[in-house]
């Protein structure tokens, strides 16, 4: 892929960003590459031209270069989602797992993208579809449902390719990409799936019951949840921790594969595992 073009989406709250922002327009600019701006970044100085985009209007580009945490980098992901558009994620602060890249290795890697000295790693994405609802959501990490009120013990049934499968009584449950594998599922009790294995992960938040275990499924079936008189009426619909989709207990939750990809700019000195044990601590014994 040759590199014409790039937008730029950042935490304005992030102290760091308008150097970042400033430094990466220079380079942009010495490499006579356009440069998109998000507009939510206008009240940053720039020694150049640059133009804005509103993420009801995202331009054609060739990659997408987050500043921020993971929250940030998928906001940044769903608006460039349609077509998909591979992204770079700097991590700035906190956890931060998604993003490959730190500050100091910025414009390094930058200019490896210049030469064309990365790879692009597809990453599953879900769809979610409730009926009567003509809307798809999409997901990077997971989706969730529970009941509207949290704290009140959410029954549904699962059933796979139309297949009944369990009966959950739980604070809700998890469905989750690979690459969400270790964000709330992991925190629940799920596997770690390596990002590149396609699968859906359904896990069970503080069941009811000592037998409910997380399921790994192939990425090609289809998952639904129904919901049975012992239900609340009231159920939610989380997207990513970021979006709440409202919908009764008469709606069923159908739960697949999405068409499009996620697309990560990724180099090859880039470690999955490396990343899983500075970042998770995995694989160390406690002193």
């Amino acid at each position: 892929m040759q590199v014409k073009s790039f937008a730029i989406w950042a935490n304005a709250e992030k102290e760091q960003v308008p150097a970042l922002v400033q430094s990466t327009i220079k380079w942009a600019n010495d490499n006579n590459l356009e440069v998109y701006l998000a507009d939510r970044l206008k009240s940053i100085d720039v020694d150049s031209e640059v133009s804005y985009f509103s993420s009801q209007n995202p331009p054609e580009v060739d990659f997408l270069l987050c500043f921020g945490g993971d929250g940030t980098l998928i906001s940044g992901v769903r608006i460039f989602s349609d077509p998909s558009v591979p992204v770079l994620g700097v991590h700035l602060g906190g956890l931060g797992f998604l993003a490959q890249i730190t500050p100091e290795v910025l414009i390094d890697k930058l200019e490896s993208v210049k030469k064309n000295e990365f790879k692009i790693q597809d990453r599953l994405v879900l769809s979610a579809k409730i009926s009567g609802n003509e809307d798809s959501y999409y997901a990077v990490n997971d989706f969730v449902v529970q009941n509207e009120t949290s704290f009140r013990v959410t029954s549904l049934s699962l059933f796979i390719d139309n297949q009944h499968v369990s009966d959950y009584k739980s604070d809700g449950i998890i469905i989750s990409t690979p690459t969400g594998s270790t964000a709330y599922s992991l925190s629940s009790g799920g596997p770690i799936v390596q990002p590149d294995v396609f699968s859906i992960v359904i896990t069970p938040i503080a069941p009811h019951s000592l037998t409910s275990r997380p399921l790994v499924l192939p990425s090609d079936v289809e998952v639904e949840f129904r919901f049975s008189k012992e239900s609340e009426n009231d159920l939610k619909l989380i997207v990513d921790g970021q979006n709440i989709i409202n919908f009764t207990k008469t709606s069923t939750v159908k739960l697949s594969q999405a068409n499009h990809h996620l697309k990560f700019i990724t180099f090859k000195d880039y470690n999955y595992y490396e990343t899983l044990k500075n970042k998770m601590i995995w694989g160390k014994r406690g002193s």
